[in-house]
């Protein structure tokens, strides 16, 4: 009988961690973490704009910002380079000063 229980528990254990997912609703990347897809009103257009012509000095292919967010510390601009889609967020204060940008995929992806 003490088997039993111990069973029971174990998959009552197992039950309760499968339930602890949680849903950001943001999409990954195919070779990295998760990606911001929605624009943040909040955020400025020269933030944006800084980010955007400081990846585009670092790399070759068009630069397309697909998402924003709003922090007090810093602003997120989130961006899709080349006709792959290499996944790159940029961190900057929201008048646009310290931008740095960091590139969200895998170097090895395919």
């Amino acid at each position: 009988m003490f088997q039993s229980i111990k069973a029971v528990l174990a998959v009552t254990a197992l039950a309760a961690l499968g339930a602890c997912v949680e849903d950001t609703g943001m999409p990954t990347s195919p070779a990295g973490p998760s990606m911001i897809t929605t624009f943040d009103p909040a955020v400025s257009s020269t933030a944006v704009n800084v980010c955007q012509n400081t990846l585009a000095q670092q790399v070759d292919g068009n630069v397309t910002v697909v998402g924003t967010e709003y922090s007090e510390a810093n602003v997120g601009v989130y961006m899709r380079v080349g006709a792959n889609g290499a996944p790159w967020r940029c961190l900057v204060s929201n008048d646009g000063r310290g931008a740095s940008v960091m590139f969200l995929g895998s170097e090895g992806a395919a």
